[in-house]
């Protein structure tokens, strides 16, 4: 039996104690986890074929001949007899000069004795006079050493001849990444190190670092821990500031640097009616005053929270997994919606065996780092990143990635765990055997593998983890072309996950054209959040910088906002950026730079997964331009869609459309203009609409539906449309090859919402000869394969690490990227999961994962799980006016209560919600006005366990009716919601 568990609420109620279940043994097989861990092979020595010598290492010539004895004897004349034992040597048997007496010799004599005399005298001379005179003495050695000479010459003459291949027309240098240097901090809440913090040498937009929070004491101190890696600190100041930015709290300084730990004085920062707050701390290292490293964490007060509790509780249960601990099993939910096949990811409703490692008892092998995500009276929820070891399938000892996430709640001195989610990605390591017939083992993996091949499937580039890989099976050289991962020892800055690698494109030489986009670990950019477009030239070996285009958003914005913006043509030397509403183009030969679209408002243009497809509108406004160009920024080319278009051909392969599609017979007016909406694979979706139909929401908001949508091929020709009479689009989604179609009906020039409409596509990706495939062990289970169409015959490969190339000047390319968009953005298992343009789709997604929806001001829209079972607003009774709509006055009455209560609350559209969701809305203070038919609006103000609360404008009664009842009714209005957010 496992325990139950309070509804979503703080006000929980009764809870009984569970029933303590049977212990249940979990079967492991034995691993044997202490075998030595075969030797590393440096990575250099993997590069050169060395031939193994013996100490003493004899020429064919020498090898015939007897062994010498010890005693050093000059070299004789070629053709002379070999001397007894007991013959002298020349220097005891030359004569003193007085004995000698002068004789007649001829010319071939006085030849000889000199010849004979400078032999005799060899042992007396210098070492370097020897040396020098060493060739007129013994010809066979002087033979010997003119060869080898020879030979050393050639290799020499090999090394620079290449050296000069490999470089020419550059005047680059190949460096590696130095070693982190920025200090991190870490804080210290109820004797718990948590939170340890990266540093940023830019100054971050406030709003776009939300990422830890941390609880401030009772007393308004935070002791901070300051990891200076051997730095001397001159210097901390820290300011807090609210969540949207705008105000400034607190401005302070540390004045005591000594020491490891510091204490931050918040005392009461946060005003009384302000939950939270963001702590920006400067720390200056060395002498120069102007150069500040700075630091970001979100800070409340701990006024009824339980993170010690929850922390205990976490920990406890992290350790209990690695034992086995059937206890552990308390706390699950096991369910058909897990995959039990798989140890990549397991949740809480994985079973057990799965929760506990499976069979593959591996071990810790880092610091576990604790974080703390999101923190309120309700629940706590916390990341634990770590690595561990374990004897894989070949035995040997692989390294895993592990992300560990818990959603916890204390009530009444009892723990649950509401969610848990852990991920286990293995570290690919081409010391070990990564390769079989089949292809390359990627082992416990993301089942969507990153990866591109030429076009030939004899060079494949793929992202394992955040380091970036290249196999060349025709050389049978695998090169780690990109890590910020210290593979030398762990440190934990530059193992730091904070950013991602996206191949752009490999040409079909193997040439592999990356982005890096995120949090910059080590190297130049160090502390840096950007886009660092490189390019990896296979055949030289060497990995060159083209452009770095900095941000000042966290991670995971700029990862949404530049991450598919950037792209770059090695061919043609150009880099397109999309940023802050501008389309440049940057010729990084000329070192020249384009606009070729600006002031594109949100809408206006859309971009592949990819990258290397965009549309826009090169002029006029959303719902008024005439055209839209599509740019094929791999090749260059591009085609125009227009909104008076002709008739086009068609070709309906692949698509189905779940309601009706096609033009139909009958006469149409042209359109007035067109709109670029995304692209499915390499297919571009447009909508067309007339200005005629503008019209308003029930929220009174300006709309512009579509009547018509359009998928086109890359040729511009008509795959597929959609058309209903009655019938409007306001906007898709696009996610995997699947398009959602949010659809209306107008009655009296206002647009309700109707059910949703589906387009899917059934045709196949292009074929290459490289494909991702799962396969099994009974050890690990599911993990993934890069398999080839041929065999691969040799399962030993080169393995390399080309130099990073640094360009002598390199380039930095800065934009505009300020430009304040509305978006919604859902935190879920500790990161940013998704950024939506509707509030309706970002509450969906927090649902799937547990998570919350935060505006772009910093706002929360929505929380799972934390709302109380029973909330009434204050709200009064009110009816409409004479003339009034039942939808004009519930906007009238809820801009009045929202000036009174909600402290200037936004309007927000919350159609496609279910009724549950929309009750955290009310549940923060703020009525919510729903449509029971297209004409017919009602005010919810209320509800409890089972019922809802509501008043009719109609007839100013306040009525009160099940949960079903009220489900049913704003299913009859299309689930229209309409919102107000503090």
């Amino acid at each position: 039996m496992k325990k139950d568990k309070p509804n979503e609420t703080g006000l929980a109620p009764e809870q009984r104690k569970p029933e303590k279940p049977k212990k249940e043994r979990i079967k492991k097989k034995p691993q044997n986890i202490d075998a030595p861990k075969k030797t590393r092979v440096s990575q250099d020595s993997r590069n050169i074929d060395k031939v193994k010598k013996s100490k003493s290492v004899k020429s064919p010539k020498e090898a015939d001949q007897p062994k010498k004895s010890k005693g050093v004897k000059p070299p004789q004349e070629a053709g002379q007899p070999k001397k007894s034992k007991g013959v002298k040597s020349p220097k005891e048997a030359v004569p003193s000069k007085k004995s000698q007496a002068p004789q007649d010799r001829s010319g071939a004599d006085k030849a000889k004795s000199a010849r004979a005399k400078e032999a005799l005298s060899y042992i007396d001379q210098p070492r370097k006079t020897r040396l020098k005179k060493e060739r007129f003495i013994d010809q066979p050695k002087r033979d010997k050493w003119k060869k080898v000479g020879i030979l050393i010459a050639v290799f020499v003459l090999a090394i620079l001849i290449s050296s000069l291949i490999l470089n020419q027309g550059t005047r680059d240098i190949t460096v590696g990444f130095s070693d982190p240097a920025l200090p991190r901090v870490a804080f210290d809440v109820r004797n718990q190190r948590v939170n340890a913090l990266e540093g940023y040498v830019d100054e971050m937009d406030i709003t776009a670092m939300r990422d830890t929070i941390t609880p401030i004491a009772d007393n308004g101190r935070l002791d901070m821990y300051v990891e200076a890696d051997g730095q001397k600190i001159a210097g901390i100041r820290y300011e807090v500031y609210s969540l949207n930015g705008e105000d400034v709290y607190l401005q302070n300084a540390v004045k005591d640097l000594s020491g490891e730990q510091v204490t931050l004085e918040l005392g009461n920062a946060l005003p009384e009616d302000v939950q939270e707050g963001v702590l920006r701390v400067a720390l200056r290292v060395g002498s120069d005053e102007e150069k500040e490293t700075f630091y970001y964490t979100r800070i409340e007060r701990q006024d009824e929270l339980s993170v010690k509790e929850c922390m205990d509780f976490a920990k406890d249960f992290h350790e209990k997994t690695f034992t086995g601990d059937e206890e552990l099993g308390w706390y699950l939910e096991p369910d058909a919606t897990a995959d039990n096949t798989t140890l990549q990811t397991v949740n809480i409703h994985s079973n057990l065996f799965h929760i506990c490692w499976g069979d593959m008892a591996p071990e810790v092998s880092t610091e576990v780092e604790w974080s703390i995500k999101e923190s309120n009276t309700v629940y706590t929820s916390l990341l634990a990143k770590y690595q561990v070891t374990a004897v894989g399938d070949r035995e040997e000892t692989e390294t895993y990635n592990v992300r560990e996430f818990f959603r916890v709640r204390c009530s009444g001195g009892e723990m649950y765990l509401l969610d848990y989610n852990r991920t286990m990605n293995e570290v690919f390591n081409g010391d070990l055997k990564v390769l079989d017939k089949d292809g390359i083992v990627l082992g416990l993996s993301e089942s969507e593998v990153a990866y591109e091949a030429n076009a030939k499937g004899t060079v494949v580039s793929f992202v394992q983890d955040r380091d970036l890989w290249t196999y060349n099976r025709k050389t049978n050289e695998l090169s780690l072309v990109f890590s910020f991962a210290n593979m030398e020892g762990y440190d934990a800055r530059s193992r730091n996950d904070e950013h991602q690698i996206r191949i752009i494109s490999v040409d079909n030489n193997g040439n592999t054209t990356f982005a890096v986009y995120g949090y910059m670990n080590r190297g130049e950019h160090e502390g840096r959040v950007g886009v660092d477009v490189y390019y990896f030239d296979i055949a030289k070996n060497a990995v060159q910088e083209k452009a770095f285009i900095p941000s000042t958003k966290a991670f995971a914005i700029a990862e949404d906002e530049l991450g598919k913006m950037v792209y770059f043509n090695q061919e043609q030397q150009l880099l397109y950026v999309l940023a802050g509403g501008v389309l440049y183009q940057v010729d990084l030969e000329k070192d020249k730079q384009e606009i070729l679209a600006e002031n594109l408002e949100e809408g206006q243009y859309v971009v592949s997964d990819d990258g290397h497809l965009m549309a826009f509108q090169p002029s006029g406004e959303l719902n008024t331009a005439q055209e839209v160009r599509v740019l094929n920024l791999a090749n260059g080319e591009s085609y125009t869609v227009n909104a008076s278009r002709e008739e086009d051909e068609k070709a309906d392969k692949g698509w189905h459309f779940s309601g009706f599609g096609g033009r139909g017979d009958q006469e149409e007016t042209p359109a007035e203009a067109v709109r670029p909406l995304g692209f499915i694979y390499n297919d571009f979706v447009c909508g067309y609409l007339y200005t005629e139909d503008q019209g308003t929401t029930i929220a009174g908001d300006a709309i512009s539906p579509m009547y018509e949508l359009e998928i086109r091929d890359t040729s511009n020709k008509v795959k597929k449309n959609y058309k209903q009479d009655g019938v409007y689009i306001s906007d898709v989604l696009i996610e995997k090859g699947f398009m959602t179609l949010n659809r209306l009906s107008k009655t009296d020039g206002v647009y309700t919402g109707i059910p949703q409409d589906y387009v899917t596509n059934n045709e196949e990706r292009k074929e290459s000869k490289v494909t991702a495939e799962v396969f099994s062990t009974v050890l690990k289970e599911k993990q993934m394969r890069l398999t080839f169409a041929d065999e691969i015959e040799d399962f030993s490969p080169k393995i390399l690490r080309p130099k990073k190339v640094m360009e002598t000047q390199p380039i930095t390319i800065s934009f505009d990227d300020k430009v304040k968009t509305d978006k919604f953005y859902v935190y879920g298992v500790g990161k940013l999961s998704a950024v939506y343009d509707k509030a309706a789709y970002a509450i969906q997604k927090a649902e799937q994962i547990s998570g919350v929806v935060i505006s772009s001001e910093q706002s929360y829209i929505w929380e799972k799980g934390n709302r109380d079972l029973v909330y009434y607003t204050e709200a009064a009774a009110f009816q409409k006016a004479e003339g009034q709509s039942s939808t004009e006055a519930c906007m009238q009455y809820m801009e009045q209560y929202a000036a009174q209560y909600g402290g200037g609350a936004k309007k927000i559209d919350l159609t496609g919600c279910t009724l549950n969701q929309v009750l955290y809305i009310i549940n923060k203070g703020m009525p919510v006005i729903t449509m029971t038919d297209p004409s017919h609006a009602i005010l919810l103000t209320g509800y409890d366990y089972n019922t809802v609360t509501y008043m009719d404008p109609d007839n100013g009664q306040e009525l009160t009716v099940p949960m079903e009842q009220m489900d049913a009714i704003a299913a009859g209005g299309g689930n229209t919601f309409i919102g107000f957010v503090k």
